[in-house]
């Protein structure tokens, strides 16, 4: 598995240059950076790379030039409930972060099951339960990555959360923060699940980001998710959650957490 990691590695650093940060979208989500686009390289050009088959996942990445970053979006991820196994889901954060990704910023679109949230909310994850039932380390260690048994006592990288919630205030927009669960889908969550879920402590739900924030910390690569509340489930009065509806209100909810991203980049790491 390594040596299929580290060949599509070295294959993006020969198209795409140097990254400093790297930027995985969402159901829906479109990141737009303000900077120089300077390539353009689609996922079934790398060898070995997985291709996005759920809705609105475009299976490419954008480089940009953001001040002294150099800044790649990955619009679109690989799901645990699609054909690939856990270890093909994290094959992409694996690549960036060999590619020397200094940060990996994960977006997701989720349910919500805080009853405070509302629909278009945006949610930068502070920690998360895994109910998917699977880990991406499990088996063989890949010891070039990292060592069996990371530490995750701060899953997500504790500096840069504060700082986007910093960034976010002074762009004039609001970042709530919470607990992330994840499921392994697709079948959406029942009343009683979702009751159980916030019993637990969860404040947003959703199918994704989980495993690719373990691969990133056996790397010991820094990590980031925002979660997107695409729709807020309240187990007395559920509403249906449809596809279309769920990539309708992420794509909304883009342009400012676009706004606060690209303020976050232009002050640095």
């Amino acid at each position: 598995m390594f040596r299929k990691i580290k060949n599509a590695t070295d294959f993006i650093e020969k198209k795409l240059g140097k990254i400093d940060v790297a930027i995985i979208t969402g159901t829906g989500i479109d990141i737009e950076i303000k900077g120089n686009k300077l390539k353009k390289l689609l996922y079934s050009e790398v060898p070995g790379m997985p291709i996005p088959s759920t809705k609105s996942h475009k299976g490419y990445f954008e480089f940009y030039k953001k001040g002294n970053l150099n800044v790649v979006v990955a619009f679109g991820r690989f799901h645990y409930y699609e054909k690939y196994s856990m270890q093909e889901v994290v094959f992409l954060p694996r690549v960036l972060g060999l590619a020397g990704a200094k940060l990996v910023i994960l977006t997701n679109a989720a349910g919500g099951l805080n009853p405070l949230f509302k629909k278009g909310d945006l949610m930068v994850v502070k920690d998360h339960i895994n109910l998917m039932g699977a880990n991406p380390l499990k088996g063989d260690n890949i010891e070039e990555l990292g060592e069996k048994f990371p530490d995750m006592s701060e899953p997500y990288t504790l500096k840069y959360a504060e700082k986007l919630k910093k960034t976010a205030l002074s762009v004039g927009e609001q970042l709530r923060e919470g607990i992330y669960v994840g499921v392994s889908g697709p079948s959406m969550e029942t009343p009683a699940e979702t009751r159980f879920f916030r019993l637990i402590g969860g404040d947003a739900i959703g199918m994704s980001t989980i495993p690719e924030v373990i691969a990133l910390n056996h790397m010991g690569v820094d990590r980031m998710a925002v979660s997107v509340i695409t729709n807020v489930n309240l187990p007395d009065c559920m509403e249906k959650a449809p596809i279309d509806e769920v990539i309708s209100v992420a794509k909304s909810a883009s342009k400012r957490l676009s706004k606060i991203i690209n303020r976050f980049l232009e002050e640095g790491l």
